[in-house]
C-alpha cells in the first residue's frame, strides 16, 4: 500500500528501502540480533570473522541470486528479446518472488539491466538491448503532483479513513468493532468505504487514464532515443491497492507494441492452473486476481534457455 504519509519524501528511495525492510524481512528480533558463525572466508579477513546472514535470509539471498543470473540467460536470448514464441499473445511476463524478498529484488534489476545492456551481442546483426524501467511507486507520485494534489493529500490523508483505529476494552462486547474480539486491534474501514482510496483508485486505477497515459510519455520519450527494447515494471507492492496488476497487465497491452517484452516484477504468487487460468495473489496472502495473458518467467528459467 502506498499512505500518503509515507509518500511525502517523494521518490526518496532510501526511504521506501527503509519502510520496505519493516516489512519485506519476515525475520524477528532474535534472528536479526543472532550471532551467526564465520564464513571462514580470507576476502572477509585472514581470521573469517565475518558473520553470515541467518540461515533463512541466506538461503533466500542465493535462490534470488541463481534466479537473477537465470534470468540473464533467458533474457539475453534472441527470442525473448524479439517478444518471439508467445503463440500471438503480447510478450508479457511476471516474475514472482517472495515478499520478504524485496530488497534483495530491488538491488538485483539494476545489475540485471546493466548486464543485459553490456551483454555482447550474438552476432553482427545483433545489438545488447536498453532496457526501460519504470517504479510504479514513483510514477503514481509524479501523477499526483503533475495533478497538483499531492501536498494536498499528504495533508488531508489522516482525515480520510475514517474513524481512528481502536482496541476494545477485554470487557467490551466481543465483535461490537468490525468483528474483532475484545482487546484486537480495530480494523481500519473497509476499501470501499475508505475515502482516501476511493480519491487514489480513482485516479490511478483501470477506469483513468492518467495511468495509461503516464505510462505512453514515458515509453515514447524512451523509444524514440532507443532505450525501450524492453520494459521492467517494478513497485506493484508499493501502490496496492490503488493499481492492481491484473489490471494493469490488461492497461499496459494498449501502451507497449506486442512485440516488446515487459515484465512485471510482482512479490507473490504467480500461478497456472489445470483449467489454463492463472492467479495472482500479491504478497501471497490476499485474494487472487485472475489473469491468464502473461507468461510466468519462473516456470520459463527453470525450462531452460533457449539461444
Amino acid at each position: 500500500m502506498m499512505p500518503a504519509t509515507e509518500a511525502a519524501e517523494g521518490g526518496d528511495g532510501n526511504q521506501r528501502q527503509g519502510r520496505a525492510a519493516t516489512t519485506a524481512n519476515g525475520m524477528d528480533d532474535c534472528e536479526r540480533r543472532r550471532r551467526t558463525m564465520s564464513l571462514g572466508d580470507d576476502t572477509h579477513g585472514a581470521q573469517g570473522e565475518a558473520r553470515r546472514l541467518p540461515r533463512r535470509q541466506d538461503d533466500a539471498a542465493r535462490d534470488i541470486e541463481q534466479d537473477f543470473d537465470r534470468l540473464f540467460q533467458y533474457m539475453r536470448s534472441r527470442y525473448f528479446r524479439n517478444g518471439e514464441q508467445t503463440g500471438g499473445e503480447p510478450a508479457n511476463f511476471i516474475y514472482a518472488y517472495r515478499p520478504e524478498q524485496e530488497l534483495e529484488v530491488r538491488r538485483r534489476i539494476p545489475v540485471l539491466v546493466s548486464r543485459l545492456q553490456g551483454m555482447d551481442p550474438v552476432d553482427a546483426q545483433d545489438a545488447a538491448p536498453a532496457v526501460l524501467v519504470i517504479d510504479l511507486y514513483e510514477l503514481a507520485i509524479r501523477i499526483m503532483k503533475d495533478d497538483d494534489v499531492f501536498d494536498e493529500a499528504v495533508e488531508q490523508e489522516p482525515d480520510m479513513h475514517g474513524e481512528e483505529p481502536y482496541a476494545p476494552a477485554a470487557g467490551d462486547q466481543a465483535g461490537a468493532y468490525s468483528g474483532e474480539q475484545a482487546g484486537e486491534p480495530y480494523a481500519w474501514p473497509e476499501l470501499q468505504n475508505d475515502d482516501f482510496y476511493r480519491a487514489l483508485a480513482g485516479m490511478l486505477g483501470p477506469d483513468n487514464d492518467e495511468l495509461k497515459e503516464h505510462l505512453e510519455d514515458r515509453y515514447r520519450q524512451a523509444a524514440e532515443n532507443h532505450e525501450a527494447d524492453m520494459v521492467f515494471l517494478t513497485g506493484i507492492g508499493q501502490v496496492y491497492p490503488y493499481i492492481r496488476a491484473h489490471a494493469l497487465l490488461n492497461r499496459v497491452q494498449d501502451v507497449f507494441p506486442e512485440h516488446t517484452p515487459v515484465v512485471l516484477f510482482f512479490p507473490g504468487d504467480y500461478e497456472k492452473t489445470a483449467t489454463t487460468v492463472s492467479v495472482m495473489r500479491l504478497f501471497g496472502r490476499l485474494d487472487g486476481d485472475n489473469y491468464y495473458r502473461a507468461f510466468s518467467l519462473n516456470t520459463a528459467i527453470m525450462e531452460g534457455v533457449r539461444a
